[in-house]
């Protein structure tokens, strides 16, 4: 498999995952996911200092934890997921999951995906869109 393909595994398996916790208790905290060497997927979470922590500490923690186990060669792909609320093209605050997606062979794409409360407070996700992304895992 390529990275790109990797990758996608990857966020096959996160981006579900945070859709349910949204659906569920809309809203969640980032959350973490990595592939092995050997492409088995694992969920990464970070020590909370305090009960309502801020998301940004959970990003950079989970980025850390990532780094880590990059340096350690133990694992191909990394997959960072949080809420935020982006701008869309006509400059309208838009709610939206975002999972920061790396893998060792210089691959990395932000995906975004825009979500909003519907009827009976069901959440309706719509397309997904994809940026180049950070290098914070395996910098170049």
């Amino acid at each position: 498999m390529s990275a790109k393909d990797e990758c996608e595994v990857l966020l096959g398996s996160i981006l579900p995952f945070v859709q349910e916790l949204l659906q569920k208790y809309k809203e969640f905290y980032p959350v973490g996911a990595v592939m092995d060497n050997d492409g088995n997927i694992s969920f990464t979470s970070c020590k909370e200092e305090s009960e309502h922590p801020e998301s940004q500490f959970i990003i950079d923690a989970l980025t850390q934890i990532h780094k880590n186990k990059a340096e350690k060669q133990l694992i191909k792909a990394s997959a960072i997921a949080w809420n935020a609320v982006i701008q869309d093209e006509n400059g309208n605050n838009v709610d939206s999951i975002v999972v920061s997606l790396e893998h060792k062979d210089d691959y990395k794409v932000k995906i975004f995906e825009r979500y909003k409360m519907g009827l009976f407070k069901k959440i309706q996700f719509s397309e997904i869109t994809a940026v180049v992304g950070n290098t914070d895992i395996w910098p170049g």
